[in-house]
């Protein structure tokens, strides 16, 4: 569409969503539980038959009917997979996955896998697995679990074992890792719509013929790293 409507969080509401543990994105769970909600205890001016939350880095670089599609049909998406918590060689990665299998609050499997929740989307129907995901986050953060991805590991986790979660990076890119580069191409379009007097729709229809075409993440160089450590010291 051409129209977006804006919904204004006050601190006190974004205070209350935190909760009693606030190590990682709470309030993430609670805004996609609130737009997924009815119009009397939600965001949403009208039901909606799904909810879609998008990171700020986010953009869609191909037609999104056929995933509209899957959600619509009970399809669950997050943005892609990064890792079976089992698995992971990373020190950090086998740390939590140390301290996941021998919880007592909930019984973690060895196929359960970590989420990137850059694309979080949830037909309404499903709003119980948000429940559930809440409840699993306070309980862990209750039993001391302190980690900065825990809000997309609850995700992951809850709404894998339902066998219909699937990858949205077909139709996204989450350019987390290389926001200089997707910044600067996404002033520069803005700036030749204004000039050239775009509508909308003209400027959506220019975007969806040549989609930013850059690498979702560009790692640094050694020698790149080691300026940085300089300047920072």
């Amino acid at each position: 569409g051409t129209r977006v409507e804006i919904e204004s969080l006050d601190f006190a509401r974004l205070t209350a969503w935190r909760g009693p543990s606030p190590f990682s994105m709470r309030q993430k769970l609670e805004l996609a539980r609130a737009a997924t909600s009815t119009p009397e205890s939600g965001l949403s001016r009208v039901a909606p038959a799904a909810t879609v939350l998008l990171d700020a880095d986010v953009l869609a670089v191909k037609p999104l009917g056929p995933f509209v599609e899957r959600l619509c049909a009970g399809g669950l998406f997050m943005h892609k997979k990064e890792y079976v918590l089992s698995e992971s060689r990373r020190a950090g990665n086998r740390q939590l996955w140390d301290a996941l299998r021998q919880s007592s609050h909930f019984a973690f499997r060895e196929d359960d896998a970590m989420w990137n929740s850059g694309v979080l989307a949830v037909p309404a129907a499903e709003r119980g697995l948000l429940d559930q995901s809440i409840d699993l986050y306070d309980r862990l953060g209750a039993a001391g679990l302190r980690h900065f991805a825990t809000e997309q590991l609850v995700e992951g986790v809850i709404f894998g074992r339902t066998g219909r979660l699937h990858a949205a990076e077909d139709w996204f890119v989450h350019y987390w890792g290389n926001k200089p580069g997707y910044d600067a191409e996404i002033a520069r379009r803005l700036a030749d719509a204004f000039i050239e007097g775009l509508t909308v729709k003209e400027a959506a229809a220019r975007y969806r013929d040549t989609p930013i075409a850059l690498p979702a993440e560009v790692r640094r160089t050694k020698l790149e790293k080691l300026a940085a450590w300089m300047e920072k010291h």
